[in-house]
């Protein structure tokens, strides 16, 4: 299958699509056994694009270069449903692949399903009768580059729109300006909390909250070793996650490796004794119970619990990882607290980085910080514009798993 899936490649250049594979079986021996007779391999390549080009350069290169040509699909009538029709077969095709045994899905890497993938979606866009087909090359390279990391569609045409509109023909042909105008109407609109500040004489109270699985009991760890053995702070952690005994245990092996003071709780009024306790600390951690974005019950328990004297600012941790109508979800109904800040977690484990954008327009919240794997203190960021645009637009990576 290796072998046949190199020829492929080479005959039809990256972007061919793997239709279907096909293993007869094995010649029968003389004991029973035999060798593999062979596999079959079906692949095809789009024959308006000269497959020469296919060979050098990626399908979403090519758009963004400008090179590939795009027609305006909603002039050719009854095409149109053929178009969608061959489309949902290649969308079907990729979801049997997706579903199918590891052994049987041949040698793709994560890159070429990536680009297959997002070639699908491109497509069935350009099916549809969108003005942006007429963009200038420029601005149709970013619109593109903001689809490739899921930006939704509504931002990243509002975004391309702007341009469009504010920007004179002769910057729109100058590729690094256009770019700058973009990233500068980004920058604008991107909301950043910063790092935790802390006031002397002043504690300050810190709560994570997010649905489980997110990684906040390993953020509130690469926190507290920053701010306790980085810039010696007195730092102390508190958990009200006592629903499962595996959270309690693992802050306080932390708490205890880093030597800093600790308590689980498990009613309002013990929160607000422990926070009493820790008055002269100058911050306080504050670890959640995981909670189902569809149990608003489970939230409002929450709530009760950081409804104290003391002032406590809530973090809502959310994973890079899980799907955008999720997020939605998540952020809509942990919305019910008074958020102050977001942070994105298990950037590692992500292709694509447009969700950050998407989420903190829609919930208007600042980004604080963004971890980048399991490491601890070392995989966790401030969160920057710098850092945030560069990742959108495809400019740096994170990917250690």
């Amino acid at each position: 299958m290796q072998e046949a899936l190199k020829l492929v490649r080479r005959d039809l250049g990256s972007q061919a699509i793997i239709l279907s594979t096909k293993t007869p079986g094995r010649t029968k021996g003389k004991n029973g056994t035999g060798r593999q007779r062979g596999v079959e391999v079906i692949a095809a390549i789009d024959y308006d694009f000269d497959s020469s080009t296919l060979k050098t350069k990626p399908f979403s290169q090519l758009v963004r270069d400008g090179s590939l040509p795009l027609r305006d699909f909603s002039s050719e009538g009854d095409s149109m449903e053929k178009i969608r029709n061959e489309l949902g077969e290649l969308k079907r095709l990729m979801k049997q692949y997706y579903s199918s045994p590891e052994d049987n899905k041949g040698d793709y890497d994560c890159g070429e399903l990536k680009e297959l993938k997002w070639m699908t979606q491109f497509l069935l866009r350009q099916a549809k009768p969108l003005n942006h087909c007429h963009l200038p090359e420029h601005l149709m390279g970013l619109y593109c580059q903001m689809l490739k990391q899921d930006i939704c569609e509504e931002t990243a045409l509002k975004l391309i729109g702007e341009l469009k509109e504010d920007l004179s023909p002769d910057v729109l042909e100058d590729k690094n300006r256009v770019r700058k105008s973009l990233v500068s109407k980004i920058e604008r609109d991107l909301p950043l909390a910063g790092p935790i500040d802390l006031t002397p004489g002043k504690p300050r109270i810190v709560a994570f909250v997010g649905p489980t699985g997110v990684g906040k009991t390993t953020t509130i760890a690469k926190l507290a070793v920053q701010y306790a053995l980085e810039k010696k702070k007195k730092v102390a952690m508190v958990t009200i996650d006592t629903y499962r005994i595996a959270a309690v245990e693992q802050l306080k092996i932390y708490a205890k490796i880093i030597d800093l003071p600790f308590r689980p709780v498990s009613s309002p009024e013990e929160l607000n004794q422990v926070l009493a306790e820790f008055a002269d600390q100058d911050l306080v951690l504050i670890d959640t119970a995981g909670r189902s974005q569809r149990d608003q019950s489970q939230i409002k328990e929450i709530r009760n619990f950081l409804k104290q004297s003391f002032p406590v600012e809530i973090s809502l941790v959310m994973s890079i990882t899980h799907k955008e109508d999720t997020l939605s979800a998540i952020n809509h109904q942990f919305g019910f607290l008074p958020i102050d800040n977001i942070i994105f977690t298990k950037l590692d484990e992500s292709y694509t980085y447009g969700s950050i954008i998407n989420q903190l327009f829609k919930m208007k919240k600042p980004l604080s910080y963004i971890t980048t794997g399991q490491k601890v203190p070392e995989d966790i960021e401030i969160a920057t514009k710098e850092r945030i645009i560069s990742l959108i637009l495809g400019e740096s990576d994170i990917h250690y798993c």
